[in-house]
């Protein structure tokens, strides 16, 4: 009975010393170990917009032969869009030669440049204007489509629209626009199928609208040249430098003995106002064939639109 008593004071008097001996050494210890790496601070973003930045994270670059993204490039282009196609019945017809009140289908073969993402259920949108430049859009309609990554079976993808022209005779232009959820690069998503064909008769006479559809006014200035796109380069050719220079408005000038006039040469509009510009093509006494000329539209701050002309004779 004495010794339990004994080791109960002992206890109470001495163990608790022992107890905290031990847990000073302990915390020592740990002190003396080197730390692990402060975890980086994650606080919410001020921005609407986060960047995810993960392998596991593609994006698609759906795209369709663009003027406006191409002249942004240095780069010659065509109005006779190739990837804008009209048919009746099946068969191919030209835009430049259209019947009023009219039903036609219209394709455009839509591309993927991405070789990891697909382009899924992507809205196309169509739209025609009357012919000219910065003239005002009407829908037609939208379609959905689907487009491979570069490269696969899938590609091109093609969006096809029913399209009746309006009743009133004339000459107008379509528009095939992309409107994809996420996009590498959005500035080549619009392309225009922008001609017309007119016979010479010493000289041929075309006509379109120019319409200045910004809210300042503009002065504005054309130039010509006759660029067409050139057969496809073989496979083995792997010099970009090389096919680019190909494609340089440079390298297109109005040929020898043919004489293109404009009026007026510089108009000047007001926002909303349009003008009437006429463009005469008188070619030498010796030719036959087609010659497409190619009006693109510039105003002090660049690039505005165009057209393809195209002059026949003895066809």
């Amino acid at each position: 009975m004495l010794t339990a008593l004994a080791s109960l004071v002992r206890t109470v008097l001495y163990g608790w010393l022992v107890a905290l001996h031990k847990l000073v050494q302990l915390l020592c210890q740990r002190a003396k170990q080197p730390k692990p790496p402060k975890r980086p601070e994650h606080r919410p973003t001020q921005s609407g917009c986060v960047k995810i930045d993960h392998p596991a994270f593609v994006r698609p670059d759906p795209l369709l032969y663009s003027q406006q993204y191409l002249i942004a490039q240095g780069l010659a282009v065509t109005w006779d869009n190739p990837d804008i196609a009209l048919f009746q019945g099946g068969v191919p017809v030209s835009s430049s030669g259209l019947l009023p009140a009219t039903t036609y289908e219209v394709r455009a073969r839509i591309w993927n440049n991405s070789l990891e993402a697909p382009v899924v259920h992507m809205p196309v949108r169509l739209s025609y204007l009357d012919f000219g430049v910065g003239t005002q859009p009407i829908p037609v309609a939208t379609v959905h489509v689907d487009v491979g990554v570069k490269g696969s079976a899938t590609q091109p993808g093609v969006a096809s629209f029913l399209w009746t022209t309006p009743a009133t005779p004339g000459h107008y232009c379509l528009q095939v626009l992309l409107d994809p959820a996420d996009d590498v690069e959005r500035a080549n998503n619009l392309g225009q199928e922008n001609t017309d064909v007119v016979a010479a008769a010493s000289p041929a006479v075309f006509k379109f609208t120019l319409r200045n559809n910004t809210r300042q006014s503009h002065r504005y200035h054309f130039e010509i040249d006759t660029y067409q796109i050139p057969a496809r380069p073989s496979c083995d050719d792997t010099d970009r430098g090389k096919r680019l220079e190909a494609h340089r408005r440079t390298d297109y000038p109005v040929p020898d003995g043919f004489t293109v006039n404009i009026t007026p040469s510089a108009p000047s509009l007001d926002p909303g106002d349009s003008a009437i510009i006429t463009v005469a093509v008188v070619p030498p006494a010796s030719f036959v064939g087609r010659q497409p000329i190619n009006v693109n539209t510039f105003h002090e701050r660049g690039f505005v639109g165009g057209v393809t002309l195209t002059c026949t004779k003895g066809i």
